[in-house]
C-alpha cells in the first residue's frame, strides 16, 4: 500500500532587522522558495509577534543585537515553553571577525554572510531542517525507550537492556550536539568550553597549553570562482586533513567560525605547537586544491597564528585566544601561507 504524499506547509520565517535593503533582499529568496515571511524592526517587536505566532527561523541581524545573551536566552525560554524548536541565523558582515554563536542558545543557530548568496542560505537553512528532523527522531526514540522502561519495570533483565539502550542514545545525542553540521568537527561553543576546561585542569598542573588558529587564504575568492557548494566541499577536506594531523587524545581541532579552524594542544610548548602548525601547513600544500584567483600560490593555502601560556587559575583563557588571533593576522598581513607565532605570554 502506497500512503499518499503528506504536503508539508511552508516555513515560517521572521526578520530581525532595521535595513530596509537587507530585509527586501533576504525576503525576496526566502518568498522564492514559498517561505511565509514577517518583518520585525527590533528584538522588543518581535516578542510580541511571538505572542501570535512563533516562527520556525529567526534571521536577526548581528549588529543589532545590543544584549545579545539576554535577548537570545529569553527567545529560547519562550520557545521552549511553547514547545517549538526556532532556528536562529545570525545576519553579518563579511568582513565582521568579532562574532560568535552564543553558547547560552540551546536551539539551533547558525550565521548568514552579508551580502546574500541565495545558494548559500537555501543551503544553511536546509542543514537547519536535517538538524532538526535528526533532532525530533533522536527525541522521539528517547520517548519511547522511557515509555518502554516505564511499562516492563518489573522484568529486570529487560529493564536493564533498555537503560544501556537509553544510554547509548543519549551520548550519541550528546555527541551530534557537539559537531559542525558541514565539517564534523566540533563547532566553536564546545570547542570554548574544552579550551575553558583544559585551562582549568593545566592551571592546576602548571603545564604549558598551546593553541593555533588557521585561516584559509583568499577563501572568498575560491567561492566566488567555483560557488558555495564546491566551497563546503572545500571546508570538509581542509577540516579531515587536519583532524589526521591531530595524533592525541587530548588535542582537540574545531572549526572556529567560517574558513577559520582551531587546535587546542594541552601538555604542548611553543615549539612542539609550531611543529604541528608546520605539519598541517605542509598536508594542506600537499592537497593541492586549486585557487586560480589567489595571488599567493596558484593552490590553496593556510596561515596559522600559535599562541602557548602556562595557564593560572586566576586568569580566563582569553587572552591566548587573542594572541593566537594578533599571530594570525600578522601572517596574513605578510602576504599569508605562513605561519605566525605570537609573543610570550606568561
Amino acid at each position: 500500500m502506497i500512503l499518499p504524499t503528506q504536503k508539508i506547509p511552508p516555513l515560517d520565517c521572521l526578520i530581525i532587522d532595521s535595513d530596509d535593503q537587507n530585509v527586501q533582499i533576504l525576503s525576496q529568496i526566502l518568498g522564492e522558495q514559498g517561505y511565509q515571511i514577517r518583518r520585525s524592526l527590533n528584538a522588543n517587536v518581535a516578542l510580541e509577534y511571538l505572542q501570535t505566532k512563533i516562527p520556525d527561523i529567526i534571521f536577526w541581524d548581528f549588529s543589532e543585537l545590543e544584549d545579545q545573551r539576554l535577548n537570545l536566552n529569553y527567545f529560547s525560554r519562550y520557545c521552549e515553553n511553547n514547545q517549538q524548536n526556532v532556528a536562529i541565523f545570525l545576519l553579518i558582515s563579511y568582513s565582521d571577525h568579532s562574532y560568535s554563536i552564543p553558547l547560552d542558545y540551546d536551539g539551533y543557530c547558525d550565521y548568514i554572510r552579508k551580502p546574500f548568496h541565495p545558494p548559500e542560505i537555501i543551503l544553511r537553512i536546509q542543514n537547519s531542517q536535517h538538524y532538526r528532523q535528526s533532532q525530533k527522531i533522536l527525541s522521539e526514540s528517547l520517548l519511547q525507550l522511557e515509555q518502554e522502561i516505564s511499562a516492563r519495570h518489573t522484568a529486570e533483565s529487560q529493564l536493564e537492556q533498555i537503560s544501556q539502550q537509553l544510554q547509548t542514545t543519549t551520548q550519541q545525542l550528546k555527541h551530534l550536539s557537539r559537531l559542525d553540521p558541514l565539517t564534523q568537527l566540533v563547532h566553536r561553543p564546545y570547542f570554548d568550553e574544552y579550551l575553558l576546561r583544559e585551562w582549568q585542569r593545566l592551571a592546576r598542573e602548571r603545564i604549558h597549553l598551546s593553541l593555533i588558529i588557521g585561516d584559509i587564504d583568499r577563501f572568498r575568492d575560491y567561492n566566488d570562482f567555483y560557488g558555495f557548494d564546491q566551497g563546503d566541499i572545500c571546508l570538509q577536506t581542509i577540516a579531515q586533513t587536519m583532524a589526521a594531523c591531530i595524533k592525541r587524545p587530548a588535542d582537540l581541532v574545531g572549526r572556529y567560525s567560517g574558513e577559520k579552524f582551531a587546535i587546542l594542544l594541552p601538555h604542548t610548548a611553543r615549539a612542539g605547537a609550531i611543529e604541528v602548525a608546520k605539519l598541517i601547513r605542509a598536508k594542506i600544500q600537499q592537497l593541492e586544491i586549486p585557487n586560480p584567483k589567489s595571488e599567493i600560490s596558484p593552490h590553496l593555502t593556510l596561515s596559522l597564528g600559535v599562541a602557548t601560556a602556562i595557564p593560572t587559575p586566576e586568569l580566563p583563557p582569553y587572552p591566548l585566544i587573542a594572541i593566537a588571533e594578533e599571530a594570525l593576522q600578522e601572517a596574513k598581513q605578510q602576504g599569508g601561507d605562513r605561519i605566525g607565532v605570537g609573543v610570550r605570554w606568561r
